[in-house]
């Protein structure tokens, strides 16, 4: 009898006394559809487990050694300031974008890098917690935090960085380098914190801090005035760059005035400076100490983007130190200035 043209007589009841015979042929019926259903799925699973094939994952010890190798290379690159070799650490089109989002390409930034240590010792940069994954098989992402420690600062720059590698020619090269700061804990310094500022300053080269430097392209000379606005909400420095021959300089003098105030949604005090020459920036100032750092970004009148680190270190009289770091870790986009501000005589010290 097959189980789909069976003798449906065999089934009907004979009044009450089978009154539940359908249901049980139907039951069998249905139990043994369900059997056949299940054995069917059972073997085709059976059968797809069969041809299932199982690969292993690749072994990358060797391809993450490699990397952080090529990252310590690159490290030690910067701390020896060896532009040949950061350049031949970069692909031909790798990009860096900085903390202040300016977009800069690899190569070329690693070639301003200068071995020279006239201008001082070099900050120094720790690299910690980093963790590689990949992406594909030659392409991996390096996450990581950096410390940069500068010399006459108490408290080292932390920030975060993302890195970018790539395989190529049979080695591992940096495609892209993403820069980021976490900004320290505030420490509840005020605008008038920095009152010392207020009044005239001539501002000399650190060689020859006693005297002003000579006029010339190459030295030229300063001369600076702070004061207070009306309602004591802004300091306003205003600068007058002497210098014959300097571009963008009408006479020979440029001009830059600057404003410094508080910002009170960020709460910090926030910079905003401009120059006769087009030029245009800002910074974050906080305190360390007995010095002030001031993280500035700037565009130059050519639409060139600049990053720097300007520490004001204040002897509580009538000098200053002013130091001027670029804070690109992959290069110098200007070289480091170190300058001496001398108060000019006629205002008391605060």
């Amino acid at each position: 009898m097959s189980f789909f043209h069976h003798d449906h007589s065999r089934c009907r009841p004979r009044r009450s006394r089978n009154a539940g015979h359908r249901w049980r042929c139907g039951s069998a019926l249905l139990g043994a559809a369900c059997a056949i259903i299940a054995w069917g799925l059972a073997t085709a699973g059976g059968a797809a487990q069969a041809q299932t094939v199982v690969v292993a994952a690749p072994d990358r010890a060797g391809d993450e050694q490699a990397i952080r190798a090529a990252a310590k290379a690159y490290q030690d690159a910067l701390g020896r300031g060896d532009a040949k070799a950061l350049a031949d650490l970069w692909t031909p089109d790798g990009d860096i974008v900085d903390e202040h989002g300016n977009v800069l390409k690899g190569r070329e930034t690693a070639a301003l890098v200068t071995r020279t240590d006239a201008a001082g010792p070099r900050p120094a940069i720790r690299i910690r917690d980093t963790h590689v994954r990949f992406v594909t098989g030659d392409v991996a992402i390096e996450d990581g935090s950096v410390e940069v420690v500068v010399p006459g600062i108490a408290r080292p720059l932390q920030g975060r960085f993302t890195a970018t590698w790539t395989r190529q020619n049979g080695g591992w090269k940096l495609a892209a380098l993403r820069e980021d700061r976490i900004e320290p804990a505030s420490a509840g310094e005020t605008l008038e914190d920095l009152d010392w500022m207020v009044g005239e300053w001539s501002v000399v080269d650190e060689r020859g801090a006693g005297k002003p430097a000579a006029p010339g392209p190459e030295k030229p000379t300063i001369e600076m005035t702070v004061r207070w606005n009306a309602n004591r909400t802004f300091l306003l420095r205003d600068m007058k760059i002497s210098a014959p021959g300097q571009e963008g300089a009408e006479g020979g003098v440029m001009h830059v005035t600057q404003r410094i105030g508080w910002d009170p949604l960020a709460r910090q005090i926030h910079s905003w400076v401009f120059s006769s020459d087009g030029g245009h920036g800002e910074a974050v100032w906080t305190r360390d100490g007995d010095s002030w750092v001031a993280r500035t970004a700037g565009v130059l009148p050519n639409g060139e983007q600049t990053a720097s680190l300007n520490i004001y270190t204040y002897d509580g009289k009538d000098r200053c130190t002013w130091r001027s770091l670029p804070t690109h870790v992959g290069g110098e986009h200007t070289p480091p200035i170190n300058m001496i501000m001398i108060r000019k005589p006629g205002r008391t010290t605060p």
